[in-house]
């Protein structure tokens, strides 16, 4: 973990050497210099348990900056890709009347709601929107350009198409099933047998588990690729699905979704830096375009590929 924290909390000042000159303060961990403008206290957290980030902040150096010189707190929420910004005055302004534990520290949860990120004090205070300090350079210098709004791109498609793809599937004999999640998990679960996987259906990644993976390729009792099919209903429950799969080993995650979902599940995963990284969203219309494809290619190349004694001569023409 040391190691992991030490890489992105240089892969995060290096975002900013293109700006400024930055190093850090020696004999102060994890604080650095921006020379004669701010202080940067570096924090880290990746995703607890009960998905929230966890910060400590120490007082006693805050107290010590305090009228003095300017500082800002980075929150680092699992990457270098997001993290929060908080200047001094309003670490002060909203800790004002908060008593410290007895090593002097004051404390923030930091949780992912849908495409934004909250941030809860506690000790009866209100919750803090997070949109306005995510990823604010910014303020640490005005050489600093502030970032573009992040916004969540629309899946372009013709009207009318994916219900003609949905059609197809629901028609196609060689699927089974009642409902297109029920058809697109055995076209899912084909697919990972053609390439040589043993697919199943419905897998729980452990015994207790209260979460069953829509399919899993499995490859010598280890989880190859988990994929969850997502055709309607809540976002969370198909991510929080994927990320224990991932957890338990599995290789690839990756999402088959109906298109007025993919922008939704791209915004509640994009605060999830563990899942992000390794998680794909592929449409039913491309994966349907693949099986199609690939039900033809296996067709053909299984007989090619098979020994076989015949009497005579075999032609496949």
């Amino acid at each position: 973990m040391a190691s992991k924290k030490s890489d992105i909390r240089e892969r995060f000042i290096a975002k900013i050497r293109p700006f400024k000159r930055v190093e850090p303060v020696p004999r102060l961990s994890s604080v650095y210099t921006t020379f004669n403008e701010v202080l940067l206290d570096l924090r880290y957290s990746g995703l607890m348990g009960k998905n929230y980030y966890w910060f400590f902040m120490d007082t006693h150096r805050l107290k010590q900056w305090r009228g003095k010189q300017r500082f800002v707190e980075c929150l680092i929420c699992g990457d270098e890709n997001t993290v929060l910004f908080i200047p001094d005055e309003k670490v002060f302004q909203w800790y004002d009347g908060v008593e410290p534990n007895r090593k002097g520290h004051i404390f923030m949860r930091v949780v992912p709601q849908g495409d934004r990120l909250v941030m809860k004090i506690g000790y009866d205070r209100p919750d803090i929107d997070g949109q306005d300090y995510l990823n604010r350079f910014d303020l640490i210098s005005p050489l600093i350009p502030r970032p573009l709004p992040r916004t969540t791109e629309s899946v372009a498609t013709a009207p009318g198409v994916f219900e003609q793809v949905r059609e197809s599937i629901m028609q196609d004999p060689r699927l089974n099933g009642d409902s297109l999640h029920e058809r697109v998990i055995d076209m899912i679960a084909q697919m990972g047998e053609w390439a040589g996987f043993e697919a199943k259906k419905s897998y729980a990644v452990e015994r207790d588990s209260p979460y069953s993976i829509d399919v899993a390729w499995i490859d010598h009792e280890e989880m190859a690729m988990a994929v969850e099919v997502h055709d309607g209903g809540n976002e969370t429950e198909a991510k929080d699905r994927l990320r224990q799969a991932l957890r338990f080993g599995s290789r690839k995650v990756v999402v088959v979704s109906v298109p007025n979902a993919i922008a939704r599940l791209r915004s509640i995963c994009h605060f999830e830096a563990d899942l992000k990284n390794w998680l794909e969203i592929w449409s039913v219309e491309r994966v349907y375009k693949m099986f199609c494809g690939g039900h033809q290619f296996f067709e053909d190349f299984y007989p090619f590929r098979k020994r076989q004694r015949s009497d005579d001569i075999v032609e496949y023409l």
